[in-house]
């Protein structure tokens, strides 16, 4: 029983692991069908906000969760930004 129990942790923590690269690789595909498609901008927003929350729910994501993500990838892209910035005085 035990070992049975260890296996579905085990078998848990898989599915819940995850790359940087990962999420790089799902924002790419999502930019490009926005660009195979020529979506208007202001409809694409609102289809990424309404395939988030649908994400959320469907899958019981806790809002701090969420809250912890969104803030982590706003201060990844500041820091990007920055760079380029950066890079473009030099």
């Amino acid at each position: 029983m035990a070992e049975k129990e260890a296996t579905q942790e085990t078998e848990k923590s898989k599915q819940k692991t995850y790359t940087f690269e990962d999420a790089m690789k799902v924002a790419d595909d999502i930019f490009s069908l926005q660009k195979e498609e020529s979506y208007h901008p202001g409809a694409f927003v609102h289809g990424l906000v309404f395939a988030l929350e649908a994400t959320q729910q469907s899958y019981q994501i806790p809002p701090q969760q969420l809250a912890e993500v969104k803030r982590s990838v706003r201060k990844y892209i500041q820091q990007v930004n920055e760079s380029v910035k950066n890079d473009q005085l030099k």
